[in-house]
């Protein structure tokens, strides 16, 4: 045995090296005894808890040991550590609907594929002949019980629950078994419709009845909607702003916190009131939002883009800022300014090259005629 001193404590390392994908059941059985082999005294052993059948009387009334039994369940995991996320894609605001297939390695003992992850879009023959899909189990020697799963979405924190698990639908649709092989096979309907653009990491989590769990990766992403309309703002003037307004609703019975913003690459020239508040409740007049335009300079057309965006709504609209147009004058003649005479002058080109080219003195002996002998100062 261990001898453990007063007021210690001692670890007891479980370890678990399952071979099958099932439950694994065993107990943990710590007796405690005297070192010496004498009892514990106990003057009220009658009053204590019935429920306390691990404690062994001596036959002086004192309590010779003590057992603590612990109920062990090994559940083997799969751990997708080296598996690539199947990617579910889908424009917000819209709806996109996938067969998801899963491969359970181990659900039956003796097969040894890796696990694995796909997803396929439904095409239109799938979706109007019903015997494309087999909501059956196909078990051709046993192992019936092996052919149970259950199946649930992880989400990494409470906030993407929030946010994903009301535009994802998942059903299984078929799951079947090779017969020589032994692999499982799991083909899940999964429906998509997300409400704003966001990306997010679920985990598809499914456990066998034997009590096997594997794990798989799935990778959801909504890209960016359509715009839901395009606002043509006409300016007033320079430097003068004109306001467009319209009203909006949140999309539930209760009103919904909303922010309004512009996307990066928007001209600074547009304004949006309120940036933030409270849309209220559908069925209502709505809340007032305001988009402003305000130019400083005549220029080409001028464009933003503005986001409303709640917990779990988006609404995108494309504002365009249009210059006023320019109207000519009309019914007005050409006048002639007579107060000021311009007189054109003739301006003499002097060429100094030539100038530099004439002498100005000549020495006595010089062949050149007509050039003075030494300059003269008038």
């Amino acid at each position: 045995g261990i001898l453990l001193p007063p007021k210690e404590k001692l670890d007891i390392p479980v370890i678990f090296a399952p071979e099958n994908m099932k439950l694994y059941e065993a107990l943990l059985v710590v007796h405690v005894v005297m070192e010496d082999g004498t009892s514990w005294s106990c003057d009220n052993f009658d009053e204590q808890n019935s429920e306390l059948s691990s404690i062994s009387r001596a036959d002086d009334g004192g309590i010779h040991g003590i057992r603590w039994i612990y109920p062990i369940h090994g559940i083997p995991e799969a751990l997708p550590s080296k598996l690539e996320p199947a990617v579910i894609s889908c424009q917000a605001r819209n709806r996109v609907e996938e067969r998801l297939e899963v491969l359970l390695t181990g659900a039956v003992p003796g097969s040894t594929a890796v696990p694995t992850v796909s997803t396929r879009v439904i095409t239109t023959k799938n979706k109007r002949s019903g015997s494309c899909i087999q909501d059956e189990v196909q078990v051709t020697d046993g192992h019936s019980a092996a052919e149970e799963f259950h199946y649930e979405i992880q989400y990494k924190s409470a906030k993407v629950k929030a946010q994903v698990e009301p535009c994802l639908a998942l059903s299984l649709v078929r799951k079947e078994r090779g017969a020589h092989t032994g692999i499982v096979t799991l083909t899940f309907s999964v429906v998509y419709a997300p409400y704003k653009p966001v990306r997010h990491s679920v985990m598809l989590v499914v456990q066998c009845a034997m009590g096997g769990i594997w794990k798989f990766p799935i990778q959801l992403v909504a890209t960016e909607p359509k715009v839901d309309d395009i606002i043509n703002i006409e300016a007033a003037g320079l430097n003068k702003e004109s306001v467009v307004a319209f009203r909006l609703t949140s999309q539930t019975r209760y009103p919904a916190p909303f922010t309004a913003y512009f996307l990066p690459g928007s001209d600074p020239k547009f304004s949006v009131a309120p940036q933030a508040g409270e849309l209220l409740p559908s069925g209502t007049a709505g809340t007032l939002i305001t988009v402003g335009f305000r130019p400083s300079m005549y220029s080409k057309k001028l464009k933003a883009t503005l986001v409303i965006q709640t917990a779990d709504m988006q609404w995108m609209y494309e504002i365009h800022g249009l210059l006023p147009q320019y109207t000519p004058p009309v019914d007005v003649s050409a006048k002639t300014c007579t107060r000021m005479y311009l007189q054109p002058a003739t301006v003499r080109q002097r060429n100094f090259v030539r100038e530099n080219l004439k002498p100005t003195t000549t020495a006595a002996s010089s062949p050149i005629k007509g050039a003075p002998l030494v300059i003269r100062i008038k």
